[in-house]
């Protein structure tokens, strides 16, 4: 394919799920939809998490075969305080590869051509054509589209090359488990510790015997050792660990641009669309992702497009500056204010949905009001979330 140039309406660089899904939308409204993807083989390094059912209304279904497991209850612990939530719709459990692969033949049957093993270079600009240059093994092509939407993850090459703010990452551990024998199945816990991590710890069972326990640390940190500290307390043993990355909205991020005569849009952890108070960007990169599409099928700007999410992704990052003003007592305090309407109230609504229902939490609970406002007025214990890069 060496000196080749390929022509499409849309060209999607990284096949991941936010990537796929534009792609499969895309094709089956028409349009010439190519997915170039570094990998030679479609096959993402393993990663279990667990999803609000939230999925479910932007697939309209939540296919089988991806699902590990389902989530009835979830558990918060503090060093002097503990609750439960019954979630009133299952939180389910997947694992990344599954769902890619499902994405992935939606997208094929759709008529989105996929194309494993090229790498993106970056923009070359001949006379008034702007067109991207990707490489296999030793052959280079050039292929132009009108439009490349860039789904190549945190560490977008496509958001660099077009001068596009990144956005800020931290690190991830999980290590696999086999699931304690008293522990309930459909349990899944949350524990906080600011003096390891300004986020948390946590066990999701994947099935009715094993789990993965994780935490999310600040960039630099040894997750590591935090996490194998963790595990030896709880008399947990590691099987096999799971590593990442996580992309982090920042409210300033712009996920758009123009190269030449070329639209440039990202979606997904390239656009930093993940909630940043549990680190969780599935369903919201889908959303990031549709917002796309409804701008390319619409004619209708992708700002405005994505108006919504970026609501919802800015109350997650104003929750996290505030909780990054607790101490461990400040965690028990909030965890204590968790009443059985609170509980009720949190079974309600789902995470991927907190901007039009989390000031409703201080009808339910006043005893937030002025827990918020000592927040406000206290120095927070780590270094201030950045507004941007």
């Amino acid at each position: 394919m060496k000196n080749e140039i390929l022509n499409f309406d849309i060209i999607i660089i990284g096949a991941s799920t936010s990537g796929l899904y534009a792609a499969q939308q895309l094709a089956e409204a028409g349009k010439r939809v190519a997915v170039f993807e570094k990998e030679n083989v479609l096959e993402p390094a393993r990663r279990t998490y667990i999803i609000t059912i939230g999925l479910e209304r932007v697939l309209g279904e939540i296919p089988a075969a991806t699902v590990l497991h389902k989530i009835g209850t979830m558990a918060v612990e503090t060093a002097e305080a503990e609750t439960e939530i019954s979630l009133r719709t299952p939180d389910i459990v997947q694992e990344r590869k599954q769902l890619t692969e499902y994405l992935a033949q939606k997208a094929n049957e759709a008529g989105a051509e996929l194309h494993l093993g090229y790498r993106f270079q970056g923009f070359d600009k001949i006379a008034s054509s702007t067109n991207l240059v990707l490489k296999k093994n030793e052959n280079t092509i050039t292929a132009h589209a009108d439009v490349i939407i860039g789904a190549d993850g945190a560490f977008s090459e496509v958001a660099r090359a077009a001068g596009i703010s990144t956005p800020p990452v931290v690190p991830l551990i999980q290590a696999e488990i086999a699931l304690p024998p008293a522990w309930n199945p459909s349990l899944t816990k949350v524990w906080f510790d600011v003096e390891d991590t300004r986020y948390f710890y946590w066990l999701i069972p994947e099935s009715r015997d094993r789990a993965v326990v994780g935490l999310i640390g600040d960039p630099g940190s040894d997750v590591r050792t935090l996490l194998d500290n963790f595990l030896d307390e709880h008399n947990f043993v590691a099987q096999k660990y799971q590593l990442g990355q996580a992309a982090m909205h920042q409210p300033r991020l712009r996920p758009w641009g123009k190269m030449g005569d070329v639209d440039v849009l990202l979606v997904g952890d390239a656009a930093g669309q993940v909630k940043v108070t549990t680190v969780g960007g599935t369903v919201t990169g889908f959303w990031g992702a549709k917002a796309a599409v409804r701008s390319l099928l619409g004619g209708t700007s992708y700002p405005n497009e994505l108006l919504l999410l970026k609501r919802e992704l800015d109350t997650h990052w104003y929750i996290r500056a505030l909780l990054e003003r607790l101490d461990n007592p400040g965690y028990d305090r909030l965890v204590s204010c968790i009443t059985p309407a609170v509980q009720r109230f949190l079974a309600r609504y789902d995470r991927d949905e907190m901007a039009k229902n989390f000031w409703k939490l201080i009808f339910v609970q006043p005893r937030f009001i002025p827990l918020g406002l000592r927040l406000i007025f206290t120095s927070s214990r780590h270094a201030p979330l950045p507004l941007s890069e």
